[in-house]
């Protein structure tokens, strides 16, 4: 893959060379030793490069520096597309044209004339109040029918518009209960009381069950998965908040367990797609086709450098790999990705063999070593992704809700919260408005 001549190739050592009689240990520290020496020579090297350059003007990892990185001047990219909002046509028209002087009564042309575009909405609205009338016929026959408006709610006192546009305001604005009837109020002038907002989430919720478990259904078909779970409080106990994501659908569900159970209830027992994860060991004990979070271990491993010196080599070894990793690609043969993954097991046994003594690095240690069949998955699947930022940034809108709600107060809110983030999720990664895909279930 084009790394023969990579650092990481400079790292590798295979214990069992020609090393005379020198011990595994001495070996080890002599690595060590040159890991470090080099280190020391690099940074050197970029003094060397530019002596004069005072520190706060080098350039940060961190910082997007056009000049120091490609040359360029600081500014906007050649190509880059601005985010200029497309010229919008006039529904409406104002024409002002006082053409009398107020000083001596004239009537005058204009000179000029100016002229504006903008954009505006209408004041707020009061909620119509609509009365339905339909007729019920019994024909002699036998047949019977009402002719219900499709538009007439089945239950409740709002229309599918309002009930829509609450159940927005709570989910995807993510807005408290009492910022939802005050949102209310002031656009459409209608008090609403706590309970009448959850009468009309709960009603909804149970409208878009149908569409949940349809959703449910083609996870379960996808063949790779995102899947995250964090904590989440319903009643004062801790639950769990999962997620699962494919390319085009969300889905979350709110549950007592955190183990292999879960996995079973909404994937079924026979999942056959690959799953892209952290190191929970439920996922290990039900399928073996996963993808660790390379996202989650070099995190990890940046954080032991930034304590300990002699974990800086380490961490710059795990960033070679997942170099690899990422380069992986359908383009190359079976053949070749299987000696590339070969490769890359070996070399990261080397790693774990050469800090399994440092009592200090231990945890990550043992993290990588326990996910060590599942690191280089996608060497063999490079269709899939290498890490788990998909899931956890789908996640993030959640936790955020979470905040803002703080503890469910039962199985139902904690349902209805579940049904409506799935929904309203999956609609936006499909570029579907949420107003109206809502409105069309309920």
């Amino acid at each position: 893959m084009g790394r023969e001549n990579s650092k990481s190739d400079t790292l590798r050592i295979g214990l069992s060379s020609n090393y005379g009689d020198k011990s595994r240990d001495e070996i080890l520290n002599e690595l060590i030793d040159k890991i470090i020496e080099i280190e020391k020579l690099k940074k050197k090297l970029r003094r060397y490069e530019n002596p004069h350059t005072p520190p706060s003007k080098e350039v940060r990892k961190n910082r997007c520096n056009f000049v120091s990185i490609t040359g360029l001047a600081v500014g906007k990219r050649t190509g880059y597309k601005g985010a200029t909002r497309k010229k919008t046509t006039p529904t409406d028209f104002i024409n002002c044209f006082d053409n009398v002087c107020s000083q001596c009564g004239k009537h005058n042309e204009p000179q000029k004339i100016k002229e504006k575009i903008y954009e505006e909405i209408p004041d707020p609205q009061p909620v119509k109040i609509v009365e339905a009338k339909w007729g019920v016929y019994a024909c002699v026959c036998g047949h019977s029918w009402e002719s219900k408006p499709a538009e007439v709610p089945n239950k409740g006192l709002f229309g599918k518009n309002l009930q829509a546009q609450i159940t927005l305001l709570r989910f995807d604005d993510r807005l408290p209960l009492r910022k939802t009837i005050s949102a209310i109020e002031r656009q459409y002038k209608t008090t609403l009381s706590s309970k009448a907002v959850y009468d009309v989430t709960k009603r909804v919720a149970d409208k878009a069950t149908p569409e949940y478990e349809n959703i449910k259904r083609k996870i379960r078909r996808t063949t790779n998965l995102h899947i995250d779970e964090t904590k989440i409080k319903v009643q004062g106990k801790t639950y769990w908040l999962w997620i699962f994501r494919s390319l085009k659908n969300v889905f979350f569900v709110i549950h007592k367990k955190r183990n292999k159970s879960v996995l079973d209830e909404i994937l079924g027992h026979n999942y056959a797609g690959i799953i892209i994860c952290d190191g929970l060991s439920a996922y290990k004990e039900y399928t073996k086709y996963l993808q660790r979070c390379w996202a989650h271990i070099l995190r990890e491993t940046k954080e032991m450098a930034e304590k300990h010196e002699d974990a800086k080599p380490m961490h710059q070894w795990m960033k070679d790999l997942f170099a690899i990793v990422k380069s992986a690609s359908v383009k190359d043969s079976p053949d070749k990705r299987q000696i590339l993954y070969n490769k890359c097991i070996l070399e990261m046994k080397q790693l774990i063999l050469m800090y399994s003594s440092y009592n200090h690095l231990a945890t990550v240690i043992t993290t990588i070593k326990n996910g060590l069949d599942f690191w280089f998955t996608r060497i063999i699947h490079p269709q899939i992704e290498p890490t788990n930022n998909n899931g956890e940034r789908s996640l993030r809108e959640m936790v955020v809700m979470k905040r803002i709600m703080g503890t469910l107060r039962n199985q139902d809110g904690a349902d209805v919260l579940a049904k409506m983030m799935t929904l309203i999720s999956t609609w936006r990664l499909n570029g579907q408005n949420p107003f109206y895909s809502l409105r069309a279930i309920i």
